[in-house]
């Protein structure tokens, strides 16, 4: 049996537990969660800020004392034509071992290329050339930690010409094939709707709901009419109603509150995760 089938075989469980609304950790914050110990179901680490030690890994260890953790990543470039970074997988395989993390997860997406690195999440075309060549990085992934992990959906502004399937259809291979799970970004959904034209209804109703194990939520930015994922502003009501019509038609999942720019206080982002789970609450798990 291949690695690939030893991971299928989990019967997309995955392990992985419910866990309420949870809280993307910004460094503004860290010692204010450390010092007040607000009540927060789980802290989502960007993993690369950390990976390389010191300070920042110091702090990671204290957060995990009081908080469970999940690790979201930007750097493994599953979608890049280069070898995957070893060092840093070895890092990474190191860290979950360590702080045995409820959840790893990354993005259907390429960050570098030719050398150089980008500080976007960049889209692949969805063909059959791309659905074996992330099979492959997932299953080295996957193999180096020893566990599955989840992909995200990306916010893209472009359509590709050579695309031979749907996100949906690409993604839903990528599960069916290595066993990974789903993050589903319903605000990366709401801005392809709007800017592409390509409908969330559709494209939620095409995933494999039994793999998604966690939703982000998150505010987004207006370019002239263009909807421009930044991770800046509050979440707005149409993202919140997503969510309710998300849970009432399929089930209950983990919810993470995502702020990347314009940071605002801790109090605000704390409303917000609260406002998640109230929601969730609603429904069963």
């Amino acid at each position: 049996m291949s690695s690939i089938d030893s991971f299928a075989g989990k019967q997309c469980s995955l392990g992985v537990e419910y866990m309420g609304a949870g809280l993307g950790l910004r460094f503004p914050h860290i010692y204010e969660i450390l010092s007040q110990k607000p009540k927060i179901n789980w802290l989502e680490i960007h993993i690369c800020n950390f990976i390389n030690g010191g300070l920042n890994q110091q702090l990671l260890y204290e957060l995990s004392e009081h908080y469970p953790l999940s690790f979201h990543g930007v750097s493994l470039n599953l979608g890049g034509p280069e070898p995957i970074d070893v060092a840093y997988l070895q890092r990474l395989k190191q860290l979950t071992n360590e702080l045995q993390p409820k959840l790893v997860s990354e993005h259907a997406c390429f960050t570098s290329f030719d050398g150089r690195s980008y500080h976007d999440l960049l889209p692949v075309p969805y063909t059959q050339k791309s659905v074996e060549h992330f099979c492959r990085r997932i299953e080295q992934v996957q193999e180096t930690i020893g566990r599955p992990i989840l992909i995200e959906n990306l916010s893209r502004y472009v359509q590709y010409s050579e695309n031979e399937f749907s996100e949906a259809e690409f993604l839903s291979q990528l599960c069916q094939r290595t066993g990974c799970g789903l993050l589903l970004d319903l605000t990366n959904a709401y801005v392809n709707d709007k800017n592409l034209g390509i409908s969330i209804d559709a494209f939620i109703d095409a995933l494999p709901h039994q793999f998604i194990k966690e939703i982000h939520l998150a505010g987004f930015s207006t370019h002239d009419e263009w909807l421009i994922d930044t991770h800046s502003a509050e979440i707005p009501q149409e993202i919140w109603n997503l969510l309710e019509l998300y849970l009432d038609r399929y089930h209950n999942v983990s919810v993470l509150i995502e702020r990347d720019n314009n940071i605002p206080s801790f109090q605000e982002l704390y409303n917000e995760c609260c406002h998640a789970q109230s929601i969730l609450d609603k429904y069963p798990s």
